[in-house]
């Protein structure tokens, strides 16, 4: 479960940070349009690797705390 929560913390981080650098910084003469491009696409990486964190979480074979298997 803590890997599941990390993985859920990534996620969120990386939503943040993609409302951040391509909504609130998308004022005009804020940024440059490719500074804000480039760092939304990170928040998307970050997006990716915590669902992948989360997934890798979820995988058979590994002991899952506080989950009962009948």
């Amino acid at each position: 479960m803590r890997l599941y929560a990390w993985g859920q913390l990534v996620v969120a981080f990386g939503l943040c940070w993609q409302l951040f650098f391509g909504w609130v910084l998308s004022a005009p003469d804020t940024l440059n349009l490719d500074f804000r491009q480039w760092w939304a696409l990170s928040g998307i990486a970050l997006v990716l690797t915590g669902f992948i964190v989360m997934v890798v979480s979820q995988r058979g074979g590994r002991d899952r705390q506080g989950v009962e298997m009948p």
